[in-house]
């Protein structure tokens, strides 16, 4: 059935996804700490002079959550580079020694090539390359776990819901058989009747290789009823009446003839005495 052939996928993928996260994560967290990998650290008051490319954005990370007090110079043509915000995705993030780094300002370069950058405030900036953290290894291996843990996660509700479905359809069915092939083949009775009987060999050999449902049902001859042994029987309306009056007729006929049994007797005597 495959509908619990995708529920087992979901769970695999998921499960591979999350220990494959697991995996990389701690190496992920140093790769993404401003003290461990960044393009340039500066002290309070310090400049230093990069080369920065307009095909890359640029992160600036303080320990305190205030302004960047950084000024950008481009050395070629003595131009400023504008600091804007960070956006939603370019959020703060936390070290390796539990400190949280602020994300203070991100920048894209007008032009490519060196550039003089100066740390104005008083504690140490970090700036970090983003395309060079994309490139990194560990980033192919996080975001193919992401993936699979949303697809598992989509996947697992469906499919469960989907097998769920077919396993109501299969049992309000009655029984089903599995062909070679793995197709569900109903076996039950016609018209949604009670299954009565086993179906035999030869049914079920044409059932699996033939797909033919096989026909449970048992047609039942219609058996006529004995009649009653009693007089008193349902099925003879109005005869009780009859066979009590036979029966009255009978006694009386008895009766009488009892009594007219000692007249003939004694007049039998008498005929034959007198000779």
């Amino acid at each position: 059935m495959w509908s619990k052939r995708l529920l087992i996928t979901g769970a695999i993928v998921l499960g591979i996804s999350i220990a494959v996260l697991a995996s990389v994560w701690p190496s992920w967290v140093a790769t993404l700490d401003p003290d461990e990998n960044h393009l340039l650290k500066l002290e309070g008051g310090e400049n230093d002079t990069v080369n920065l490319s307009t095909d890359s954005s640029y992160l600036m990370f303080r320990l305190d959550n205030g302004a960047h007090n950084c000024t950008i110079i481009e050395d070629g043509i003595g131009t400023e580079v504008t600091i804007g915000s960070p956006t939603f995705l370019q959020s703060d993030r936390e070290g390796v020694d539990g400190d949280w780094y602020y994300a203070v300002g991100a920048f894209i370069p007008d032009e490519s090539g060196s550039h003089d950058i100066q740390n104005n405030g008083e504690d140490v900036l970090w700036i970090v390359d983003e395309m060079e953290l994309a490139n990194h290894s560990d980033s192919a291996y996080i975001t193919g776990a992401c993936i699979g843990i949303m697809l598992g996660v989509c996947m697992l509700p469906i499919a469960f819901g989907l097998w769920m479905g077919a396993k109501r359809g299969a049992s309000k069915t009655g029984l089903v058989m599995q062909t070679p092939g793995g197709d569900m083949i109903p076996i039950s009775a016609a018209g949604g009747a009670a299954q009565q009987r086993v179906p035999t060999t030869d049914e079920i050999w044409r059932s699996v290789h033939g797909g033919e449902v096989i026909d449970l049902t048992i047609h039942q001859q219609p058996i006529e009823q004995a009649p009653a042994p009693f007089a008193d029987r349902p099925d003879r309306g109005g005869g009780m009446a009859r066979v009590v009056d036979e029966i009255e007729t009978v006694e009386e006929t008895s009766t009488q003839d009892d009594d007219d049994a000692p007249d003939d007797e004694e007049r039998s005597w008498k005929t034959w005495d007198e000779g």
